[in-house]
């Protein structure tokens, strides 16, 4: 390529996080040219891994930035994943980019969870802020830290200090529900199951909850208390009311409720033992019959009460990973049980882990999607969740920031064939390397085979720093299959592509050797039949 003419810059995305069916899916080309010339755009799209379509025209650009608008008319199918791969043809040079887009009837069949926290007077970037978190297809997003007081959940007045000092504005709070709304997101309000301000905590002592010793519960240094969630008592009838404030109030689609993994026991005023994981239930149970259709997600913290949560009528499961699972290996067992628990409802799992650590994020990530969730991970200017409180959150390192993205993309591009939307296979066994571990689906005549660099005896843990495992190369897979596929493919999340490379296979005696070059963290193996 001839430096003087070179494109400097260059971006592909999507103009919404996903896009209802019957509606016209609509992209942003952005190209920084180094001079006026016309250029051939070549676009194939496919449905997975078949090309549905495809479609050419020559334009004209300009020197410096251009922003050029694309669209095609999906299917109404849903849902569906789609790839885009455009080709550049300038006069001296080309070059190919690449993204993807769904089509979903609802958002919480498939949630990619972000996040919001910055609701100062002073922001003046929410149009751009959806923009960028539309390229990483995150269709809902919790508004963290939203509220006046945690017992009085909407602003009396337009600007206001929330209960660490912060200036918020309530005007900028519906200016980002309207703008995530615009790019097909769902907006989410925070509030917390049992935490009231401290002053009115201590204003009603019939409504704490006790320790053993009958001693009111604080959470912090005279910040909040915890009341007693029990149905029919005073705190769950003032929560309820304060949930359909907010939902009449103001345009919020859903609650997003929260807890904080402690206490897990507790007293009543009157010395009776609350079963808190009973009636978080009860609580789910109730503001999901007052507001039918606004979606439920209530915060598993360090996986507890799963059983309670998983059943419950929320629509998909928020897990908060914390010590003492600490290692990979319990992300995925956390992830398959909440499925198994819930009848295969999504997972969306929160785990903080430093933006530095590249290698712990890819890999937790990879484990989560193979297992068939995905992660809060993504909010606020692409920025990264790292910390409990999200306004600490962190700015990715580019590296860090292009997988990410990567990542986003493949599993909206092939989320027919793995991840939320499909089911863990029963039977046909599978033999892998020892350093590989696999996970497999199958839906009508699409087969997924997950491979994530994990050896099963591995002790690795996601909260500690790691150094990069070896590739494994020259891999072969066994698996046991009553009928041969049409063609075997092989995804590659750390390449420069998407598109599924085919890979050698044989078939005999119902046994499927597929024999793949190798991988680096992980790769994605498709199968036609």
């Amino acid at each position: 390529m001839n430096f003087e003419n070179s494109i400097p810059g260059m971006a592909f995305y999507p103009n919404k996080a996903t896009f209802a069916p019957a509606e016209l899916a609509s992209f942003t080309l952005v190209i920084v040219s180094r001079s006026r010339q016309q250029v051939r755009f070549s676009a194939s799209v496919y449905n997975g891994v078949v090309k549905v379509a495809q479609f050419s025209e020559t334009r004209p650009i300009s020197r410096g930035e251009n922003r050029l608008l694309f669209s095609w008319q999906p299917p109404a199918k849903s849902p569906a994943g789609y790839g885009i791969e455009m080709i550049i043809q300038a006069e001296d040079w080309s070059e190919k980019v690449e993204t993807a887009f769904d089509v979903l009837a609802d958002w919480t069949s498939f949630p990619r969870y972000g996040f919001l926290c910055d609701f100062a007077p002073d922001r003046l970037d929410e149009a751009r802020t959806m923009e960028v978190l539309a390229k990483f297809h995150i269709n809902g997003l919790q508004f963290y830290d939203w509220q006046y007081r945690h017992d009085d959940l909407v602003p009396h007045q337009t600007e206001y200090d929330d209960p660490l000092g912060r200036k918020l504005s309530l005007a900028k709070i519906q200016n980002l529900i309207a703008q995530a709304h615009l790019r097909g997101m769902a907006a989410m309000p925070y509030l917390t199951i049992y935490a009231a301000s401290a002053a009115f905590w201590k204003a009603h002592p019939e409504w704490m909850l006790y320790d053993e010793a009958h001693q009111p519960i604080p959470f912090g240094d005279d910040f909040l208390g915890i009341m007693d969630p029990q149905k029919g008592g005073g705190w769950f009838s003032h929560l309820l009311l304060q949930c359909a404030h907010v939902l009449a109030e103001l345009p919020f689609d859903g609650l997003h409720i929260d807890q904080f993994g402690e206490p897990k026991t507790g007293f009543d005023h009157d010395r009776k033992p609350v079963d808190l994981p009973l009636e978080f239930g009860n609580f789910i149970a109730e503001v999901s019959n007052q507001h039918p259709n606004a979606p439920i997600v209530f915060n598993a913290v360090g996986n507890w009460p799963i059983e309670t949560l998983a059943r419950s009528s929320t629509v998909f499961n928020y897990i908060e990973i914390w010590p003492p699972d600490i290692l990979y290996t319990d992300i995925v067992r956390i992830v398959r049980n909440a499925r198994q628990l819930s009848g295969s409802k999504p997972v969306v799992i929160a785990l903080y882990i430093p933006a530095e650590r590249m290698l712990n994020n890819m890999l937790a990530d990879a484990l989560i999607l193979c297992a068939g969730g995905t992660r809060i991970v993504i909010g606020e200017d692409a920025r990264l969740l790292s910390d409990p409180y999200f306004p600490k959150h962190e700015e990715m390192p580019p590296a860090l920031l292009a997988a990410m993205s990567k990542h986003q993309d493949l599993m909206v591009w092939y989320e027919e064939w793995f991840g939320p939307l499909v089911d863990e296979a029963d039977g046909g066994e599978i033999s892998t390397p020892a350093e590989l571990t696999c996970f497999y689906r199958r839906s009508g005549d699409k087969g997924s085979i997950g491979l994530v660099h994990l050896p099963a005896n591995a002790n690795w843990k996601w909260n500690e720093a790691m150094a990069w495992p070896t590739p494994v190369a020259n891999i072969e897979l066994t698996v046991t299959s009553a009928t041969a596929p049409k063609q075997v493919m092989l995804v590659n999340p750390m390449g420069d592509s998407l598109l599924p490379q085919q890979v050698d296979f044989t078939y005999s005696d119902q046994k499927l050797l597929i024999r793949i070059p190798g991988i680096d963290l992980w790769g994605l193996v498709l199968l036609q039949y």
